[in-house]
């Protein structure tokens, strides 16, 4: 099968219509973090985590949200295998998108063995305002005592960042 090379630029005089090629647009116009800061620990419903807010400059930015929760069963103090749910909110408390945390378990019974693991959520939302927008990490335990680790002693814990795209 052969190549065959067309010069479309060739005898073309004027404006090309809009239609005809992808246009520009996509840009990053900010980002904001907000690092978790310390643990939280859970054995019931949903309550929020943290939150993270965000000023649109135009009512066309989408806002790409991107979570990251570090979770372990530190201080478990049980065999039971703890696990829980969590969950990324738009400003108006629709959930966006979540994820199932499962541990192995607690093998000795004790709060010694501790089971690190991320997840990660991400969600692009279209609020279309220029109203500040706050975003938010909820979370709920499924069986045991379900944590959540902040920066804290750790190099990396849990943030949620918003970075607003331009058209």
């Amino acid at each position: 099968m052969s190549l065959v090379k067309l010069n479309i630029a060739r005898g073309v005089t004027g404006t090309l219509p809009t239609g005809n090629y992808v246009q520009g647009g996509g840009k990053v116009l900010q980002v904001v973090t907000q690092p978790k800061n310390s643990d939280s620990f859970t054995t019931g419903g949903f309550s929020t985590l943290f939150t993270c807010a965000i000023t649109p400059s135009a009512t066309s930015s989408k806002i790409l949200v991107l979570a990251s929760i570090q979770y372990n069963n530190y201080g478990n103090g049980s065999t039971n295998y703890p696990h829980g749910t969590v969950q990324l909110l738009n400003h108006g408390d629709t959930t966006l998108c979540k994820a199932y945390a499962l541990f192995g378990g607690n093998l000795s019974g004790d709060s010694t063995d501790q089971f690190d693991s991320s997840i990660s959520l991400t969600a692009l939302d279209s609020p279309n305002s220029t109203s500040a927008r706050t975003y938010k990490v909820s979370y709920k335990a499924g069986g045991g005592r379900f944590g959540i680790m902040g920066a804290g002693e750790r190099e990396n814990g849990s943030s949620l960042t918003l970075i607003e795209i331009g058209a």
